[in-house]
């Protein structure tokens, strides 16, 4: 949003929204010690290329500078003293509480009970080939977890007897992005790129795990 508040080019910021979460090399270290290198190695590829044709695409259809309006916090006057600083500090702070948490609360709520019961041993090896990946990618790139959260799931189905095919599906769309983010980050991108990257990610999953699919030599 900051970024975005700058001026930056939808590329660049969308490249950031999706690079933190996927390229982060604390969480791809912790891939290859928990599920191996392989695992890492996809993860790499798969979220370098897709970084870059989001970013890409993004460019292309929205050059800079874009008539977007990215609503502030309602500050009439700057900051004149210490005491006037605090007092717009708690302004925004107010501002962003009232109109973010309820919709990202409620989001995270529902998304937190499906999946619940959606990415369980019993449901998740339901079933296999192209539809299970399908439903896992598209399930993947909805859902919001924590940092690094894919890993000791996908580690915990992989016990279970997933397919290494199905878990490159996982490791590729799970942190990418969900739609708790997307409602943060709605005002700062135009619609048709934030759902330009929600099939993306998708797409880079599914693709991920067709051809994990046929690799030999993959950690189960």
């Amino acid at each position: 949003m900051g970024l975005r508040k700058q001026n930056a080019s939808a590329g660049a910021a969308i490249a950031v929204l999706l690079g933190n979460p996927v390229l982060n090399p604390a969480v791809l270290l912790f891939i290859t010690a928990v599920l191996g290198y392989q695992y890492m190695l996809v993860r790499l590829i798969f979220g370098v290329l897709l970084i870059a044709v989001v970013a890409t695409l993004a460019n292309r259809w929205f050059p800079q500078p874009l008539d977007l309006t990215i609503d502030d916090a309602p500050i009439e006057n700057p900051s004149e003293n210490g005491w006037d600083l605090v007092r717009d500090w708690l302004k925004i702070l107010w501002w962003e509480l009232y109109t973010i948490i309820p919709g990202y609360i409620v989001l995270v709520l529902l998304l937190g009970a499906a999946r619940a019961f959606l990415f369980t041993p019993h449901l998740t090896l339901a079933g296999g080939g192209l539809l299970t990946m399908i439903g896992l990618a598209i399930g993947g790139t909805l859902f919001m977890i924590p940092t690094a959260g894919e890993v000791p799931i996908i580690q915990t189905l992989l016990g279970f007897g997933l397919s290494p095919a199905a878990a490159a599906v996982l490791l590729v769309t799970l942190p990418a992005i969900s739609l708790p983010t997307l409602y943060i980050v709605r005002s700062a991108f135009p619609r048709k790129l934030l759902l330009t990257a929600l099939g993306t990610v998708a797409a880079a999953g599914i693709i991920a795990g067709l051809i994990v699919g046929f690799l030999p030599g993959f950690k189960t």
